[in-house]
């Protein structure tokens, strides 16, 4: 009977000793998507995200946030109603001469490390909206706390993602534009297209980062260029100005209804960030951060 009890037992610490944990198996195929990414092969890292979404479940989150209709209006859950409103509120003074910014700006007078700490959480925002999407940040720049200290007013970041090159037409269009002096160019030449989908999912991402600083500070400073490259996208596909209203407002509640959902992942997201992990280490943190409940 000993005998046959030692022998049981054996196997079973082998199995436990070679088997490998679904977290290090996710920071495996991460450090793959990582390499794939710094060749610039894009559409290969994608690739494998999409396909450790599926296996084994090594990855839960990305994608997983789902847009509501534009026939259901957000703003009347009353827990995010006030946010929505001060999100829609600095949206809109970007056209009026930016007045409420310019006003905040001078009300407040911040330190270069508050300062540091706003282009952090703006940036983590884009990459995190556009993560849980399924749109994957192929590339991001955060400042040094010493560049904001040395140039404080021009120092920004910036995330760059899978499937949004649609943005250099966009580019190339508002040059064509403004070099038509004549104004002989018909509008409807500059005119572009894209799926519903991308224009959805655009939308929500370029609002990620002033929705993460309203969430944090009650307002933001660095919403203007997002603001402005938003405008000159709907412009691009003819969008009228009530259009471009309808659907604005529409992209401002998804993406404060998303950060406010999976905000457990935006501190461990924003420290990765802050630290200019690469993408892999910080999908990792997003996964790691929010609990499989949530899917």
């Amino acid at each position: 009977m000993s005998f046959t009890s030692s022998y049981l037992i054996q196997p079973s610490r082998l199995l436990v000793v070679g088997a490998r944990s679904p977290v290090d198996r996710r920071r495996r195929s991460l450090e793959r998507v990582n390499k794939e990414l710094s060749r610039g092969n894009y559409e290969t890292a994608l690739s494998l995200v999409k396909q450790l979404k599926g296996k084994h479940g090594c990855l839960t989150a990305f994608g997983s946030a789902k847009l509501l209709p534009k026939k259901l209006d957000m703003s009347s859950k009353t827990h995010l109603r006030s946010l929505i409103d001060s999100v829609s509120t600095s949206i809109k003074s970007v056209y009026v001469e930016n007045s409420v910014r310019i006003s905040k700006e001078e009300e407040t007078k911040t330190s270069p490390e508050e300062d540091w700490f706003a282009v952090v959480q703006h940036e983590s925002g884009h990459f995190l909206v556009g993560y849980l999407l399924g749109v994957l940040p192929r590339h991001y720049e955060v400042p040094t706390l010493e560049a904001v200290r040395q140039n404080v007013s021009s120092v920004t970041g910036r995330v760059e993602f899978v499937g949004f090159e649609f943005l250099k037409q966009v580019g190339a269009a508002n040059q064509l534009m403004k070099n038509d002096m004549g104004g002989r160019m018909n509008l409807s030449d500059t005119q572009g297209n894209i799926s519903s989908k991308t224009l959805n999912n655009f939308s929500c991402v370029i609002l990620g980062g002033m929705v993460a600083e309203h969430l944090l500070f009650g307002y933001s400073e660095g919403f203007y260029s997002d603001v402005v490259k938003l405008n000159d996208v709907l412009g691009w596909l003819g969008f009228t100005e009530t259009e471009k209203e309808s659907h604005i407002k529409w992209a401002v509640s998804n993406t404060v209804s998303i950060l406010h959902s999976y905000r457990e992942a935006r501190v461990p997201l924003a420290e990765a960030m802050s630290k200019a992990k690469p993408i892999g280490s910080c999908i990792e943190a997003i996964e790691s951060a929010i609990p499989k409940s949530t899917f």
